[in-house]
């Protein structure tokens, strides 16, 4: 008969902080509560959640249910899988530590779809293992084994030393559970390996206890007893409450098989303290209670033997684990036999050989389904076979429609090519077209600015022949008779006061030539200042009232600005004043942050806007030759045959930030 010895055989991929005290951990959970209380971030929230139902499913099983269901209604709105695949996962273990395992089976599988459709082999091969650590529990032992493989498998080829070690830990408690004690121990001590290899301290305890149960099992006592003692140590020294409990309820086993019952019945006592302080675990704590009927047996202290029996088949039946439920039969029976209740010990003697013909029936069962399987697989191999000459001929006339297709899909290419070639083409000729038109523009931009200085050449050379050439002849002719005309004083000293007075009209013509080349007050004073200065000079001609507004406007602007701004106000003051017939003029500055507006409104007759647009005067052209020098913008509110006009400029400040708008908008 198989020994009472205690397999660990879970193993929890899900990794939290395990080498930590009560203290530390009772921290984690008020963090983790806080976190979920003042966080905005669904998905914040429901990992958070997750975790402290993960922190709880030992302490307080229900509250962290209700924890992981709050967390997975909130998944519908974060869309994420990877978030998906742990939230599944913690709920299937959570409800397998609670022994609900169809609820743990359905929501492992629901994990497993949210890997798949992630693509994620790592948390499909932890989903796979926690699979068969439920049907162990259930003794399905086939489909647990079936799980562990594909869970091994999965981490081979991921090449990780520390999956392939958990993964072939699993393995090996199933191989212990159907009581192949060598394969067991030769799958635990390859895990064992690759641990110490990789320095890996993750369920070490667990490994060297179920090591320690192989050996118990094949009565090597001594290697039996040194295994657990280190998992009890290593259980302490990491904070594992449930190794520990297991470990010391194995010792306890130990000293069973050595007849020392009150020793094992210490142990036992021990154990039993943790799990009804810190552990629920239905499956451990029946082998346990069982363990302890089996001493109090011993020791024929039947009352007690009774009442650990009866408790252990009340769990047994709880997690509906067939094996569990005829050991606790087959003790009760046992028991009562020696109470002398013969009758109710029958009785729990038929139970316990009828939960052990349906654990037969159910391997056989799985045994006559594995036969079929295989049948009806050489049955479709047959068929297999049929299928691929129907589909060889098949595929022959589907190369022949592929090349058909292959052949149409390269004249499609071709022709949108060639459309393609013929679009670029024609893109090309516009582009060239737009260039020529720019290049015929900036040609006669440079053409009205060469006209212009031609012009004002000429002007300038009729000022000086007209006023000066003048005057210089009067102060010749004065100058000449004051030498040989006159002798007396008074008649000279009244030659020398007009040509006094000739040179201050020459002394003012020059002034008015100078300022009207490039007035002095703009460049020692700024725009403002000349804008003021050419104002007073036209109101004092008394032909026209022109008011200035510059109180917003402070500060210089840089000198082609200046310059540039001021030349435009020059000429269109003239305009009005040679065409418009106005009787004012208001000329407003104002200075924004980043812009600069110029507004000149007038009340004299309107004009037609397109002629002034197909105007070959030079006037038009310079005020906009000059605008677009300082990237300026200008709007003229006009209509042919109503008075007034307003001619507004809008000058960017940030020169460079207006050319960049300007490329842009090209």
């Amino acid at each position: 008969m198989k020994k009472a010895s205690i397999i660990l055989f879970y193993y929890l991929i899900l990794i939290l902080t395990s080498n930590r005290g009560f203290g530390q951990q009772n921290q984690k959970m008020d963090s983790l509560s806080a976190l979920i209380e003042n966080t905005t971030v669904d998905s914040v929230r429901v990992e958070a959640m997750m975790a402290l139902a993960w922190e709880k499913m030992y302490k307080d099983p229900e509250e962290a249910k209700n924890l992981g269901l709050k967390g997975i209604s909130f998944l519908k709105s974060i869309e994420n899988l990877r978030i998906e695949g742990y939230a599944y996962t913690v709920m299937g273990v959570v409800y397998w530590v609670s022994s609900s395992y169809d609820s743990a089976i359905y929501y492992l599988n629901k994990s497993g779809e949210a890997y798949l459709k992630k693509n994620d082999s790592r948390g499909l091969a932890a989903v796979y293992n926690n699979i068969s650590l439920v049907y162990q529990n259930q003794s399905t032992y086939p489909k647990a084994l079936d799980f562990a493989t594909k869970s091994l498998e999965l981490a081979e080829e991921s090449e990780n030393k520390s999956m392939i070690a958990n993964a072939t830990f699993t393995v090996g408690n199933i191989h212990y559970l159907m009581e192949d004690n060598e394969k067991a121990l030769f799958y635990y001590q390859k895990s064992l390996n690759l641990k110490n290899e990789i320095k890996d301290t993750q369920n070490i305890q667990k490994i060297h206890l179920n090591i320690g149960s192989s050996f118990h099992n094949l009565n090597l006592l001594d290697s039996a007893e040194k295994y657990y003692q280190k998992s009890l140590i290593f259980s302490k020294e990491i904070g594992d409450t449930k190794a520990e409990a297991l470990a010391t309820t194995n010792l306890g086993n130990l000293a069973i098989e050595k007849g020392d019952y009150s020793v094992a019945i210490d142990f036992y006592q021990k154990a039993a303290e943790m799990y009804e302080s810190k552990l629920i675990n239905d499956y451990d704590y029946s082998l346990l209670l069982h363990s302890l009927a089996k001493a109090h047996l011993k020791l024929e202290i039947l009352p007690k033997a009774e009442f650990f029996a009866r408790n252990s088949l009340n769990l047994s039946k709880k997690i509906n684990d067939h094996k569990r439920i005829s050991a606790a039969y087959e003790i009760l029976s046992e028991i009562l036999e020696n109470k002398g209740d013969f009758k109710a010990a029958l009785t729990s003697f038929k139970e316990a050989t009828a939960y052990n013909d349906s654990i037969f029936n159910l391997e056989r069962t799985a045994q006559i389904v594995e036969i079929e399987t295989k049948y009806e697989t050489d049955k479709k191999e047959q068929q297999i076979i049929l299928q691929n000459y129907e589909l060889s001929e098949q595929k022959a006339i589907n190369q022949k429609n592929l090349i058909l297709i292959i052949g149409l899909v390269l004249i499609i290419i071709l022709l949108v090519v060639i459309f393609f070639l013929i679009q670029n083409h024609t893109k090309k000729q516009k582009n060239l077209l737009i260039k020529e038109k720019e290049i015929e523009i900036k040609e006669a931009y440079i053409h009205a600015a060469l006209e212009s200085q031609e012009n004002e050449r000429k002007r300038f050379a009729q000022d000086l022949h007209d006023g000066f050439g003048q005057l210089i002849s009067a102060l010749r002719l004065n100058i000449s008779n004051l030498q040989r005309q006159y002798s007396d004083l008074e008649t000279k000293t009244k030659v020398v006061d007009q040509s006094e007075a000739i040179l201050n009209e020459m002394h003012t013509e020059i002034r008015n030539i100078a300022f009207n080349l490039m007035p002095a007050t703009l460049i020692q004073y700024g725009l403002k200042e000349a804008v003021r200065e050419f104002v007073q000079k036209l109101n004092l001609s008394g032909k026209i009232k022109i008011e200035l507004d510059d109180i917003e406007m402070s500060g210089n602007l840089s000198e082609l600005q200046e310059i540039s701004l001021y030349r435009v106000i020059q000429e269109w003051v003239n305009n009005i004043l040679k065409h418009s017939g106005a009787s004012k003029i208001t000329i407003q500055l104002v200075r924004h942050e980043d812009e600069l507006n110029c507004i000149i409104e007038d009340d004299g007759n309107g004009f037609d806007k397109q002629l002034l647009e197909k105007s070959k005067g030079n006037g038009w052209g310079n005020i906009q030759s000059r605008l677009k020098r300082i990237k300026a913008e200008f709007e003229l509110d006009v209509q042919n045959g109503k008075r007034g006009t307003t001619f507004i400029v809008y000058l960017p400040l940030d020169v460079e930030k207006a050319i960049e708008k300007s490329i842009l908008e090209k």
